[in-house]
């Protein structure tokens, strides 16, 4: 098996569609020689800032010295990118090679008559694998959908579990409320591991606290006023902090722009906090390296200047909160000019009407994924709320004429669904070299 051929067999087996549930992955991993209890995992799941909390306490760890690997899917720009080891992907040839393993046990499967496993599962199993080949310190694992029942739960005693701000998305599968889908996040908790939550609305607290004891985690909700000072423009964030485990202020630089990541630090923190009091080896200067050099593609990122360029992956109603308080603050006083594309499964009416009052004008894209809404349909919604949108068939051309609309003073944002950010920014970045754009 070669590189393509394995690309080739998961883009197969994503025609299975997602099963919810731990049976299949139990049934692949025993094959595999159930490698995920040897590993020592962190285990994250939320509804928004799971990728920028997996992101801060993997570089802060690996600045302390531990080998720290990161499971998180799906990928943005680059297939490898879901599994990283120290902040290097999986290269093309282990990949292949651990691909090949797993499909061997998948065939295992068939032959007995259970069903394939799905390509979440075997992309799982693959993560496994390879943490267990690296000889990983520690592993953090965020969770595909819900927490329960998604494929990373066979987890049976992590050091830790992390649940992020928790809201409103995947209500087909989660349940129509809160309280539902808190109750299926809630469901990575494990008898006598530790969680730790980031702040969240009462009613989600409510059900976290029901069901860490009932399992007996203790739970632990971090407090966003430990953050004496949080300031953030377009590329990075400047801090204060109380950790409760250093007698002075923690006074640094965070990589990552954004009004999410202040809850999101929040939450770190206090991780960091539970895993000093389990004895691990994580100093001050750790704590200010890794967060100074972390690293989150697709998280307001910046791809380009004149005009700035942004692309950001909030596509439900928690997270354009976020953006929208970031754009109000980032961006006052300039002209905004927003590109979006959506899944059809997402509430885009509530993103639209959180959004929509910042942009001077507005383009929208049909992401190429069988999911997606097409983006007429999301113009003709968004035309109910704002006066001047435009739907673009191409990609490409959209975001050259959001460009052109912004002017070179202005401002691009980019946001919806990850499915088609990566190919605009790879696409971008072509158009900037060959200067095609006049702005």
């Amino acid at each position: 098996m070669d590189d393509r051929q394995a690309r080739a067999f998961l883009k197969e087996i994503s025609a299975y569609g997602s099963v919810y549930g731990l049976e299949s992955i139990r049934s692949l991993m025993a094959r595999l020689g159930d490698v995920q209890d040897q590993l020592t995992v962190i285990h994250v799941a939320g509804t928004n800032g799971k990728g920028s909390i997996c992101a801060m306490l993997a570089s802060i760890l690996q600045a302390a010295g531990y080998r720290t690997g990161v499971y998180a899917s799906p990928a943005v720009f680059e297939p490898e990118e879901i599994m990283r080891v120290n902040g290097k992907y999986i290269s093309k040839e282990v990949f292949t090679e651990l691909v090949q393993k797993v499909q061997a046990a998948c065939v295992d499967m068939q032959k007995e008559g259970l069903p394939h496993p799905t390509v979440f599962e075997v992309e799982t199993a693959i993560a496994f694998c390879f943490f267990k080949r690296e000889d990983c310190d520690l592993a953090l694992l965020e969770t595909g959908l819900g927490g329960a029942m998604d494929a990373t739960n066979l987890i049976s005693h992590p050091l830790c579990s992390v649940l992020s701000s928790i809201s409103r998305d995947h209500m087909a599968l989660l349940g129509q409320t809160l309280e539902e889908i808190a109750a299926a996040k809630a469901g990575i908790m494990k008898p006598g591991c530790p969680c730790v939550s980031s702040e969240q609305p009462p009613e989600v607290t409510a059900v976290l606290k029901k069901a860490a004891a009932e399992i007996g985690s203790e739970l632990r909700i971090a407090d966003n006023s430990c953050i004496r000072s949080f300031s953030f423009d377009g590329e990075k964030s400047r801090f204060e902090a109380d950790t409760g485990w250093i007698d002075s202020c923690l006074c640094g630089t965070l990589a990552l722009s954004g009004a999410c990541q202040k809850e999101n630090l929040s939450c770190v923190l206090e991780v960091i906090r539970l895993l000093k009091e389990q004895n691990m080896r994580i100093t001050r200067e750790a704590v200010l390296e890794g967060l100074l050099h972390v690293r989150l593609p697709g998280r307001f990122e910046k791809i380009s200047d004149r005009p700035d360029f942004y692309i950001d992956g909030a596509h439900n109603e928690g997270a354009a909160r976020s953006l929208q308080e970031t754009v109000i603050r980032c961006f006052a006083g300039r002209r905004v000019v927003y590109m979006i594309g959506v899944f059809a499964d997402k509430e885009y009416e509530k993103l639209l009407q959180i959004m929509l009052p910042y942009a001077a004008q507005v383009f929208t894209v049909t992401p190429r994924h069988e999911r997606a809404l097409d983006g007429k349909k999301l113009a003709q919604t968004a035309k109910k709320m704002h006066s001047s949108v435009t739907f673009v068939p191409d990609i490409m051309q959209a975001a050259e004429l959001a460009a052109k609309a912004a002017g070179r003073t202005g401002v691009v944002l980019a946001f919806g669904s990850f499915s088609y950010l990566g190919e605009l920014k790879a696409g971008w970045k072509k158009t900037k070299k060959a200067g095609r754009n006049d702005g």
